[in-house]
């Protein structure tokens, strides 16, 4: 087989399981026309030289395979950076609108979407980037943890793009929310340029998922493994990195938990925002604060029991 034919062969491998292309062939080549030239040199005729350095590489499927990998992560690993600029932009338009100085601006948004859309990003988001920096530095991650990755990020951005639009939404059915639009020009940018980084982390998402798809289809793949054991097992070993064998093991035994952890979350948010809301209120009584305290709470067990398992907080349901 010559180079030319090599290439070609690989180039479709590489586009078969969605890895880099136009660099790993460059790449390839050079080094393929590097080793024939030496085979050249050392005697052998340029025909027999090129087969002989293309059987050297090794077989495209292969190569392309390894090739997949490495990519796969890397596009996970950059997804988590840019979703959790995403997250940071969003939460920081949030906070601008919360404490501005004009009372037309503090009212808008609303903010119940964006708080509780915040707060589940914020969860999808930590256990994204704890499976991410579990494996930076690795040529490449088991693909059961890149799924897990793109998972986490999906429902993060999921979480941000519904808050985005039920704000959006009340901006266009209250007319003070379109008076907050025009009055705060700048915060309605800062707003726009916060979608429009919400957007690209979405699609980033959508590419990471997609090429851990496709190399889960190779015959090389990593053990596979439930996203509930790769998450205590990713804590560990972070923890176990920075010297910190107590604190693993004490996240470990809450992780063995999932439902006790739960309940007792839901528990301290009820008093934390019941105590909160009536701190900042001016009426009295307890009834208002309470039922957004029994809100927060609800919406914690709720968002556990919808995507507890999809971020691998607790062990999926055994078949059978």
């Amino acid at each position: 087989m010559t180079i030319i034919d090599y290439l070609a062969d690989l180039e479709r491998e590489l586009r078969r399981r969605r890895a880099l292309r136009v660099r790993v062939l460059h790449e390839v080549e050079d080094h393929l026309r590097d080793l024939c030239a030496e085979l050249v040199a050392g005697g052998y005729p340029h025909d027999q030289a090129e087969a002989r350095a293309v059987n050297q590489f090794g077989a495209a499927a292969t190569v392309a395979a390894r090739f997949a990998e490495a990519t796969a992560s890397t596009t996970a690993h950059h997804s988590v950076t840019l979703t959790a600029a995403a997250f940071a932009s969003y939460a920081g338009v949030f906070v601008a609108f919360a404490t501005s100085a004009s009372p037309v601006l503090r009212d808008f948004p609303q903010g119940a979407a964006s708080f509780f859309g915040l707060q589940l990003a914020a969860v999808a988001l930590l256990v994204s980037a704890v499976r991410s920096l579990r494996w930076r530095g690795e040529v490449a991650a088991p693909t059961a943890e890149l799924k897990a990755i793109a998972r986490g990020l999906s429902v993060a951005c999921v979480a941000l793009i519904g808050a985005a639009a039920a704000e959006g939404a009340v901006a266009l059915s209250r007319p003070a929310g379109v008076i907050a639009w025009s009055d705060g020009r700048w915060l309605a940018l800062a707003f726009a340029v916060a979608v429009a980084v919400l957007l690209l982390s979405t699609l980033s998402a959508a590419r990471t998922g997609a090429q851990a798809r496709a190399v889960d289809t190779l015959p090389s793949v990593r053990v596979h493994s439930t996203a509930a054991v790769l998450l205590v097992d990713d804590v560990e070993a972070l923890l176990g990195r920075a010297s910190m064998s107590p604190a693993s093991r004490a996240l470990r035994a809450l992780l063995a938990h999932p439902w006790a952890v739960t309940f007792a979350l839901t528990a301290l948010a009820f008093v934390a925002v019941s105590l909160a809301s009536l701190a900042d209120s001016d009426r009295v009584g307890l009834a208002g604060p309470a039922v957004l305290g029994v809100l927060e709470a609800s919406v914690i067990l709720i968002s556990f029991l919808a995507v507890g398992r999809t971020l691998g907080l607790r062990a999926a349901a055994r078949r059978g």
